[in-house]
């Protein structure tokens, strides 16, 4: 791949009340993602325009502490809000109405889709970039229909037994988790589900279990650890890609965001719903496609719409900053 379209290096943003505002709703939609099946934190923070921003503040917090952490933290602060959000309101529902939570996921990433194209829509479309959207197109897609039929690992005994060695698996599936923070198209909850970890995990997390099992505060520190120095170090290893090879990584990225749009049709839970409940219960189906596809409808007119106001109410700002400098 050929180092042509090298980027000056990412600006972290100075914070003021809108764009902390902005911040604090992304970081809202990133915990929430981290909790619904097939929702890629990443993807939401791409189609914000905040993605290289955020992975260049994180690999940078040590050497711009100040811009780092005020652009951050109310990321950080709207990440808790919308993971304690998804796991105490939407967890408890998200069994009865997966289908219709998916459909209006969807539509607001279809919605802002046209945001994340603007990047490379006037770029050259040679065939490494044509290469890189369909390999980015094929991977969410080709994961979440492997996820969809794998069936879940029975983790009960093991977690009843925790063995020692159990605590260095969640670390590494904690620098997973961080994976699936980073590249748009994987989710957290498909990857748990996979291996059998999200039911007992969530499970865990009540004040009987913790009462009866603490050492399962200690498997969450590790867990979190792993997704901290995860996090940390892939970072700057995407910052570094985003630097030198940026427009050929948006190709990429573009793809993986299309890619995972169809797969959150397609992940586990979903397809249990498609399997399992619709054959066996047709008034559950037609309630899910009545109310979730017209949510689908609504979510990405609206998104399109917010984003569209946006954007224009930028260009005029724009436009009154230059005339005024044509002026003086």
């Amino acid at each position: 791949m050929e180092n042509n379209n090298l980027k000056e290096e990412i600006i972290i943003p100075k914070q003021n009340l809108k764009s902390t505002i902005k911040g604090g709703f992304v970081g809202i939609l990133l915990g929430l993602a981290v909790i619904l099946p097939g929702i890629s934190g990443s993807t939401i923070a791409i189609l914000f325009k905040l993605y290289d921003i955020i992975l260049y503040a994180v690999s940078n917090v040590f050497k711009k502490f100040k811009l780092a952490v005020l652009f951050l933290l109310p990321i950080l602060i709207g990440l808790i809000v919308g993971f304690c959000l998804g796991f105490f309101a939407i967890q408890s529902i998200i069994e009865d109405y997966t289908f219709i939570l998916v459909c209006s996921f969807a539509g607001l990433m279809l919605g802002a889709t046209p945001e994340v194209y603007q990047i490379i829509k006037k770029e050259s479309w040679t065939p490494i970039r044509i290469s890189l959207i369909i390999i980015g197109f094929a991977i969410p897609i080709i994961l979440s229909a492997i996820f969809a039929n794998i069936l879940e690992i029975d983790t009960s005994s093991l977690f009843n037994q925790f063995p020692w060695w159990l605590h260095i698996v969640g670390f590494f599936v904690g620098i997973a988790i961080s994976l699936t923070q980073i590249i748009p198209g994987l989710s957290a909850t498909v990857l748990l589900m996979s291996i059998g970890f999200f039911r007992p995990m969530m499970e865990a997390v009540s004040i009987s279990t913790l009462s009866n099992q603490p050492i399962w505060i200690l498997f969450f520190l590790v867990v979190i650890l792993g997704f901290a120095f995860g996090f940390f170090f892939l970072s700057k290893l995407f910052t570094l890609l985003f630097n030198k090879y940026h427009t050929n990584m948006y190709f990429l990225v573009n793809g993986l965001t299309f890619g995972s749009i169809i797969a959150i049709f397609y992940n586990k839970d979903v397809y249990q719903v498609y399997t399992s409940i619709w054959p066996n219960d047709f008034n559950k189906m037609v309630l899910d496609l009545s109310v979730g596809i017209p949510l689908f409808v609504i979510f990405t007119i609206s998104m399109f719409l917010f984003i569209y106001f946006i954007n224009k109410k930028k260009d005029q700002n724009l436009e009154i900053n230059n005339n005024k400098n044509n002026i003086k």
